[in-house]
This record gives C-alpha cells, sequence and structure tokens, in this order.
C-alpha cells in the first residue's frame, strides 16, 4: 500500500460540515490549518464519505456526527453515532487521533453497526479506506480496547497483538477452565513459546489463537488491550490481509 498526498482544504472544511458534522475546537488555527499542520495528507473527507456511504443505510435512526480538535496534545476525534435505545441498534464509528513525539497512534474506540447488518463486510469497508489514510499521514500505531461483546475475537482476527501479559493470562486462565486437556494444549504452547522467546513481551500474537476454532468463545468474551505497529512488517502485513480478504 503506497501513500497518497492530499493537502486539505477550506474546500474540504466546508464538505465535512456538508455531511452533517458540528466542528468543535480548543485551538486558534482553522480546521484546515490543523490538518494540514498536524496530520498531513490525511483526506478526512474522503474517510467520512465512505464511512457515510456505508454505514447511514445501515439505520433509520437520527446520526449525530462532531469532530473534536486541540492542540495540547494535537488530537482529533470523529465521532458518528446514531441515537440508540437498544444495544443491537447501535451504530457508532468512533476515532481518536493523537499525535506525539513518537508520531501519530490512532485510537480505534468504537466501531459498531446494527446487528441486522453485521457480517457482511461492512466494517472492513471502513476499516481499508482508515488504513489508506493511516498510510498517508505516516502513522505509528493503531490501538484498541478489545472489551466489547465480540470485540476480542474481532480484534484478534484483525492482527492485534496484546500488549498487557497478564491480560493474556486471564485468557489463558479462562480457557484451561473452559477447554478439554487436549483442546487446551495448543493454546498453551502458544502461550509458552511467545513468553519463552519474549519474557516481558508486549505483542502477544493474538492472531494464532483467534485461528483456533474452539478459541472463538472465549475471546470473543474477552477483555484486553492491543495494538497493530504499523511500521513493524509483520503486524501490518497480517492487518492489511485481514482488512483485504473476501
Amino acid at each position: 500500500m503506497q501513500p497518497k498526498k492530499h493537502s486539505f482544504t477550506k474546500a474540504d472544511t466546508i464538505k465535512v460540515i456538508d455531511l452533517g458534522y458540528t466542528i468543535k475546537s480548543s485551538s486558534p488555527l482553522s480546521f484546515e490549518k490543523f490538518l494540514k499542520k498536524e496530520f498531513p495528507n490525511f483526506n478526512l473527507v474522503k474517510l467520512l464519505e465512505e464511512v457515510e456511504t456505508t454505514f447511514t443505510p445501515t439505520t433509520k435512526l437520527a446520526i449525530s456526527r462532531t469532530i473534536y480538535y486541540q492542540d495540547t496534545p494535537p488530537k482529533l476525534r470523529v465521532l458518528y453515532s446514531n441515537n440508540f435505545t437498544k444495544d443491537e441498534e447501535a451504530l457508532i464509528f468512533d476515532r481518536e487521533f493523537v499525535k506525539s513525539v513518537k508520531g501519530v497512534e490512532i485510537n480505534h474506540s468504537y466501531c459498531v453497526i446494527p446487528e441486522t447488518h453485521q457480517k457482511k463486510g461492512l466494517v472492513k469497508t471502513i476499516f481499508r479506506a482508515s488504513l489508506q489514510e493511516y498510510v498517508n499521514m505516516g502513522a505509528k500505531k493503531i490501538n484498541v480496547h478489545a472489551g466489547l461483546s465480540g470485540g476480542g475475537h474481532v480484534w484478534a482476527r484483525h492482527g492485534f497483538v496484546a500488549v498487557d501479559p497478564a491480560e493474556v493470562q486471564v485468557i489463558l486462565d479462562n480457557a484451561q477452565k473452559r477447554l478439554k486437556t487436549a483442546e487446551f494444549a495448543p493454546v498453551k504452547g502458544i502461550f509458552d513459546k511467545y513468553y519463552k522467546d519474549y519474557p516481558a513481551g508486549k505483542a502477544f500474537p493474538m492472531i494464532l489463537w483467534a485461528k483456533i476454532d474452539f478459541m472463538k468463545d472465549i475471546l470473543r468474551g474477552s477483555d484486553w488491550h492491543g495494538e497493530v505497529d504499523l511500521k513493524n512488517k509483520e503486524q501490518f502485513t497480517n492487518f492489511m490481509e485481514y482488512v483485504f480478504r473476501k
């Protein structure tokens, strides 16, 4: 995937507003100047248009759209959400872009669509569009908290690695309680090998557990913090292969 150049302009800001977004800020900079300075080459309009095309038809409820940006630290948040009253109706796209001396990191806070539209590849469509923009801006890392219903398995399949050994241990302990001895053996083997090679490792390959059928329900109910290091070839490739897989 090759980076693409884009210069965010006043016309782009108008397009964002026309899509229905309210832009709020504590920064003295205009929105276009802020984006060009802190997140260069980010074609936000293209990403938001993809969200509209892909997600908006999944709900008949009213949708609120808000963008927040600030200077210290440089941060941009996009919040798109319907006014749901039942969890199964929820439609939420929540992304936070944060810039530090380490580079740009993106927090995938929520990406939830109504149950009746799940498993249709809609989320992958947004991830593909998102990944292109992350590459464009030279982002370093994507962060997630896999705590939503089913999220633990989804993020593991996407190639996110677990950063907290204690959280991985909790999942392993749960697997030991719920799986048969023969089923648990390969699960424990993956755990042991990784932490033998990397005793203080903060990049446990959850994707290996996600490939084991009987770990699906265990991972669906798991709670862990993960990341994809976009500068790590293996992690980037795992993530890209999953989101582009048909």
